[in-house]
């Protein structure tokens, strides 16, 4: 399953409903202003097994611990774009040469 809430309004309590989609693959929360760790990693945590892609571009509420998270799990990271990036990340080295994009 795919779930894309590509730049709505979503929340972090929308977003922990998806820990009931067990078959989720690709998860796609880019341009979601209004979530942030505990939601995301609560999806993680539920749906690990199975899901293989998260797509999080201009997702500024989302740590560098959870992105730590999401590479040690071996997911596929297809954005994690930031402002002020230079200052949030400074591990953006390491995360670009296993494939992430910023």
């Amino acid at each position: 399953a795919v779930v894309s809430t590509q730049s709505t309004g979503i929340s972090d309590e929308g977003v922990r409903r998806f820990v009931f989609c067990k078959n989720l693959r690709i998860l796609k929360i880019s341009g979601c202003f209004k979530i942030g760790d505990k939601s995301v990693g609560a999806v993680l945590e539920e749906c690990g097994r199975t899901l293989k892609q998260v797509a999080m571009d201009d997702c500024r509420s989302i740590s560098r611990r959870l992105l730590d998270k999401i590479s040690e799990r071996g997911l596929l990271l297809l954005e994690a774009k930031r402002e002020n990036a230079d200052e949030m990340w400074d591990s953006s080295d390491r995360y670009m040469k296993q494939g992430f994009l910023f």
